[in-house]
């Protein structure tokens, strides 16, 4: 089937910030008895210092950006630039490095405190903003796309002086991944993409019900996290909402919506990441919701097979927001990953 005459990409996560509006005062309720704090704080990686490299002497601090609280293992976002932009990133934990990089006009806000701290015990993590969201620049004369995202997301890596990292991302983030992993296979040791797929004709692309309500503006929030959660995750949901807030939320106007969801439109048409994967040698990890509504399941198999170095695994009863479902599990399985592809 043509790109053209397939279902029009979900917008996967701008409907994040619908559900963040509907349910934060749920979250502050549920927050009131430090029930969660305490959870959060327990969890908070090891403040080891990390060194930091000459090139990182170039980025300059955000004011008055320093989560509280649980978060505040996070510390201030920075900016630094790289190819024309400014990019702001947080950095903290110790270990090998990972860069996280997040979905669909998702933020940096979007990562919940539980995944990040525990993935702090293990890595020196950075996350950041992709162009236009959050604290992140962008240069509107040209057009976003996902191969665009993916040279961001190397420059980030060149100017960071990161040595080698894992990439993990989640949903696009997942994607740009893919397309780092197929492009620019030098710039990472590993890879680990939950929720993305290869593009092209060979995507598996979002059922079109599910693609109509999450591009729909009345979707509201406890319909996203429908879409997010299977029906049965009761605690998964709880936990999640319990975690919205603790990370100050960031703006993502009405442009970058426009060209971040024109960038997954193109990326319906780009036969790049396909074309080079199998030449990467890069160990790739490749995860999915078993229950994905957003990402079908189909794509990490195609995933797996087109790749050379790709292991393939499914959460049962696991949804696209998976790595928040099943997070102890999902930490655990990305650390062996990494210590069996000998990144220590």
């Amino acid at each position: 089937m043509s790109a053209s005459h397939r279902t029009p990409r979900a917008r996967t996560l701008p409907r994040l910030a619908v559900a963040v509006a509907t349910v934060a005062l749920g979250a502050v309720a549920c927050s009131s008895g430090g029930g969660h704090t305490a959870s959060a704080s327990s969890s908070r990686p090891s403040t080891s210092a990390t060194a930091v490299t000459a090139t990182t002497a170039a980025s300059t601090v955000v004011p008055n950006s320093a989560p509280s609280g649980p978060g505040a293992f996070l510390g201030p976002v920075r900016r630094i630039p790289v190819d024309g932009i400014s990019i702001g990133y947080r950095q903290f934990g110790s270990g090998p490095d990972l860069i996280m990089v997040m979905g669909d006009t998702g933020t940096m806000s979007d990562w919940t405190v539980n995944l990040l701290s525990r993935l702090g015990r293990h890595y020196h993590v950075t996350i950041f903003d992709n162009r236009g969201v959050g604290y992140t620049t962008d240069d509107t004369s040209v057009p976003d796309t996902l191969p665009l995202m993916a040279d961001d997301t190397v420059g980030l890596i060149k100017a960071l002086g990161l040595r080698h990292p894992t990439l993990l991302g989640w949903s696009m983030g997942g994607e740009i991944g893919l397309t780092v992993a197929a492009l620019h296979p030098g710039a990472i040791s590993a890879l680990v993409s939950t929720g993305g797929d290869l593009g092209g004709s060979q995507a598996i692309n979002t059922p079109p019900a599910v693609a109509k309500e999450l591009n729909s503006p009345k979707t509201t929030g406890p319909q996203m996290l429908d879409l997010l959660f299977p029906a049965d995750a009761t605690a998964a949901r709880t936990a999640y909402i319990e975690q919205l807030g603790l990370i100050p939320p960031e703006k993502v106007g009405n442009e970058t919506l426009l060209r971040q969801y024109q960038a997954e439109q193109a990326y319906d048409s780009f036969e790049g990441t396909w074309d080079e994967l199998p030449a990467s040698t890069i160990p790739m990890l490749i995860t999915n919701g078993s229950l994905d509504k957003i990402t079908p399941p189909g794509n990490a198999s195609v995933i797996t097979q087109r790749a050379k170095h790709a292991q393939l695994v499914l959460f049962p009863d696991a949804g696209h927001a998976m790595l928040v479902q099943d997070c102890g599990r999902f930490v655990s399985l990305v650390t062996r990953f990494t210590k069996a592809s000998g990144i220590e």
